[in-house]
């Protein structure tokens, strides 16, 4: 265990360099680049990452003694709270972008020679024209604005962005160096815009749009994800009384290949944990699983205890193979929740009809056995790799290389990170398919098999 708790150190580390770099991106957005505080930053999540992968690089780290349990359903949340991850992962990466292209040398120069951002008014529209968007629009303005100089006023030629239109004698913002003429003039709508240039705080627009970002996120991984109970995986059934029960062992957990037909008739494969039950009569049944059970931690758990088995009733003409969701209900009140399969009619099991209530008969307090895969360099090190690179295409930013190459490494940090979903996905497969029965060896010198002479 004292590795584990090493490695989620690691990451620890990890996420708090990320959230460093957001922090600091929005109390000084524009700096001259490269940015080493921003570098420095992501040193430290490489440094954890690299400590993850040095663990994992020593073997399979041991397991726990037992299996934890939960209230909530895990496996079921898992998809939602990825995808509210991969959306959360956006404002980093934006944020760097946002960093590392808000720097403007113009108003640095302006800034090192004391210059600060004052009101100054309209004298002359040169040219105003109304740029509409999906949902709003704004005015792409040409002015001429009285500039107080310490030499005196002067009319400086400024193009800027407005929300409204822009008429004589308005009043826009300026950064400028009053004693510093010929550094020249930023002129903009927005007050907070310019002292974001010269180095100050991000604007409240963008705080706005990362809170906004964050509780998305949130929603997603809520909505999707959810809290479910444990307890809950029959609750529209139950209320409807269309739930059946039954008692059963636990002979044994396995994997097979499940296979599901989709939209427009598409036949989908996938490899599942199942958990391999027999009724009081003889039955032999199957409870197919989520992906992300260990079916060898499981099985060490389970084998040969006694359970309950509920399922959602079907029409006993229904021609087809039973397949019905279903829960597992262990000593303990632990439990498992999955897909029933069992042959035709005739080779269902009866059970016995449950009452119409609003939860199972043992109750809102099951709790739903936790079988993470134990850390595991097959399992985890190839998707480490793939967030790295992502890191790593943010420190190229930070250096500083240019508004179309900086954009081109933003989409590929974020994009890497689908890729070590997908490869973690992929080295799960794998791992369940060193479950899968060995294939039989064909006899030997079988004429049957034989080619002709």
């Amino acid at each position: 265990m004292t590795r584990t708790r090493v490695i989620h150190a690691c990451f620890t580390a990890a996420a708090a360099g990320v959230l460093a770099a957001v922090v600091r991106v929005l109390i000084r957005p524009a700096a001259a680049l490269p940015r080493w505080d921003l570098l420095g930053c992501l040193a430290l999540t490489v440094a954890g990452l690299v400590g993850a992968l040095v663990c994992l690089r020593r073997g399979p780290v041991p397991r726990a003694a037992g299996a934890a349990s939960s209230r909530f359903w895990w496996p079921a949340r898992n998809d939602g709270w990825s995808v509210a991850g991969l959306w959360a992962a956006a404002v980093p990466v934006g944020l760097f972008l946002y960093g590392a292209l808000a720097y403007s040398p113009e108003a640095a120069r302006i800034t090192e020679a004391g210059g600060g951002v004052r009101a100054v008014s309209v004298r002359t529209v040169l040219s105003a024209e109304y740029v509409r968007q999906k949902h709003s629009g704004h005015y792409e303005v040409v002015a001429r604005v009285a500039v107080p100089f310490d030499a005196g006023t002067r009319s400086e030629r400024a193009a800027f962005t407005s929300e409204r239109r822009t008429e004589r004698g308005d009043r826009v913002w300026a950064l400028f160096a009053p004693a510093s003429a010929e550094l020249g003039v930023l002129v903009d709508s927005d007050r907070d815009d310019l002292r974001a240039k010269a180095g100050g705080a991000a604007p409240g627009g963008v705080l706005a749009v990362v809170l906004v970002a964050a509780g998305l996120a949130l929603c997603l991984g809520t909505v999707f994800g959810g809290f479910s109970r444990a307890s809950r995986g029959l609750r529209r059934p139950l209320k409807k009384g269309w739930c059946r029960a039954a008692p059963v062992t636990v002979q044994s957990v396995a994997v097979t290949e499940d296979s599901t037909k989709g939209y427009q008739g598409v036949v989908s494969r996938r490899l599942r944990p199942v958990l391999k039950l027999e009724g009081a009569g003889g039955e032999h049944l199957d409870v197919l699983l989520d992906p992300v059970i260990d079916p060898s931690h499981l099985s060490r758990e389970i084998n040969g205890l006694p359970a309950r088995l509920y399922w959602e009733q079907r029409a006993a003409e229904h021609p087809g193979p039973l397949r019905a969701r279903a829960m597992v209900v262990l000593e303990g009140q632990r439990c498992l929740r999955g897909d029933l399969t069992a042959g035709r009619a005739s080779d269902r099991p009866e059970g016995t009809a449950v009452p119409a209530a609003a939860s199972l008969p043992e109750g809102d307090r099951l709790r739903a056995i936790r079988t993470y895969p134990a850390w595991d360099p097959k399992l985890h090190a190839e998707g480490l790799w793939w967030v790295m690179t992502g890191v790593l295409a943010l420190g190229v930013v930070a250096f500083g290389v240019g508004r179309w190459v900086s954009f081109g490494l933003g989409v590929a940090a974020f994009g890497v990170l689908f890729m070590a979903r997908l490869v973690m996905n992929d080295s799960r497969t794998r791992y369940l398919k060193g479950f899968l029965p060995e294939p039989e060896p064909e006899p030997a010198g079988d004429p049957a098999r034989q080619g002709p002479r």
